[in-house]
């Protein structure tokens, strides 16, 4: 073998092992970034990753008037109603045995905000589907959810009426 064809090898190994090089390297940072991406959206929580649809019954409202509601209070009906849902949903969650997410111990969970809504099916439901993309890790179609909702929050004025 003569010196061009050696040089000529030696380039040609130089070559595939950069681009293997770039190739690994690539999909480390677009590993990296979706790692970072999970991790800034546990650490920025919305409302829409905990959001809890239930429907309140009669009873429970009239046992909210009868025992808890007090019409001397300064805070308002609804106020002292969303205070009460606040504080049997934490009493009853609490009452749940210590599953370890959080390490052992005690566990003390707190609600940090309550918000009766009325006719926001349409809301409710992208926050849903927001909260399932999320769950499932599918998280180029979140941008196009979050674009929907903030579109629908911002521009629907028939949406915002009915809220």
């Amino acid at each position: 073998m003569d010196q061009r064809q050696v040089f000529g090898l030696v380039t040609a190994c130089t070559a595939v092992f950069i681009y293997l090089f770039t190739i690994v390297y690539f999909d480390y940072i677009k590993t990296l970034q979706k790692t970072k991406y999970v991790d800034f959206d546990v650490k920025t929580i919305t409302a829409g990753d905990y959001t809890v649809e239930f429907d309140l019954s009669e009873e429970i409202y009239e046992e909210f008037k009868k025992n808890y509601y007090d019409p001397t209070n300064p805070i308002g009906e609804i106020s002292q109603f969303k205070l009460y849902i606040q504080l049997e949903l934490e009493k009853r969650l609490n009452a749940f045995p210590n599953n370890g997410v959080d390490g052992p111990g005690e566990q003390d969970i707190k609600i940090a905000q309550i918000t009766l809504a009325f006719n926001n099916s349409k809301v409710i439901n992208w926050l849903m589907k927001r909260g399932t993309l999320i769950k499932t890790e599918k998280w180029e179609k979140v941008a196009a959810i979050n674009e929907t909702i903030a579109k629908g929050v911002k521009e629907d004025k028939k949406l915002l009426d009915d809220m």
